[in-house]
């Protein structure tokens, strides 16, 4: 399907997931690549979504842009991804199947650096969305850790991420949440021991050369298992 992004003049593409035989409403999930674009981890989520209960929309920011990848680039920023957020969860309120107002996102590195700015009031305000935003956020090793989300937190959010990561630096993340909400009662990060960049991607067992710099991608199934347990139980929580 297409729907238009927050970014004005700018119609995304996307891959819906839906829950067999829905009979009533339910929450929704938008869900943020990273900055490879949709690969096999995103599918994979979509249809953990869908057997979970949820309807997941996951919108492709690269190919209507006519960018394949933006890994060390600034071709599409994450601030911009995060008007296409905001566009995605405007197309997921217009589903029949999807209830309105429990409608939440989750994104992966480039992608979880999308999540963070939509926690931004600015960015929240640009896309028409100030006071009926997402209704819960989730950040897997987040980029721009330091520049976003900006205080207060606009919704519940926590952030997974992986202690020894070399791509996404864990203790600027959990600087960038407490600073956020200092008191820990919207905003919450988790660490992995010994865990790196893509924990929960099983593909990811290599090392990506970025602007001369060399980054380890690992799966870890222990972290992967957790933190999918503890997205089914944050989402329960909030959606």
């Amino acid at each position: 399907m297409s729907f238009p992004s927050k970014d004005a003049g700018v119609t995304l593409t996307g891959t819906l997931y839906e829950p067999a035989g829905l009979t009533a409403r339910v929450p929704g999930v938008v869900i943020m690549h990273a900055c490879d674009g949709l690969d096999s981890d995103i599918t994979d989520w979509g249809n953990w979504f869908a057997q979970n209960g949820y309807v997941a929309l996951a919108p492709d920011s690269f190919g209507p842009r006519h960018v394949g990848r933006v890994c060390g680039t600034r071709v599409v920023p994450a601030r911009v991804r995060a008007l296409d957020a905001y566009g995605a969860l405007a197309y997921l309120r217009t589903l029949p199947d999807v209830d309105p107002t429990h409608i939440g996102i989750v994104g992966f590195s480039h992608g979880g650096g999308a999540v963070l700015f939509t926690e931004n009031m600015d960015v929240a305000s640009d896309a028409g969305f100030a006071q009926s935003g997402f209704a819960a956020s989730i950040a897997f090793y987040p980029a721009a850790c330091d520049q976003a989300p900006a205080k207060p937190l606009l919704d519940p959010l926590l952030i997974l991420i992986g202690a020894d990561d070399d791509w996404t630096d864990a203790p600027t993340c959990e600087n960038s949440i407490r600073n956020a909400d200092p008191t820990g009662t919207v905003g919450t990060i988790h660490v992995y021991p010994g865990t790196y960049h893509k924990f929960d991607d099983p593909t990811a067992n290599k090392y990506a050369h970025v602007n001369g710099h060399v980054y380890t991608l690992r799966y870890n199934p222990q972290a992967a298992a957790d933190a999918h347990d503890r997205v089914l139980a944050f989402f329960k929580q909030y959606l």
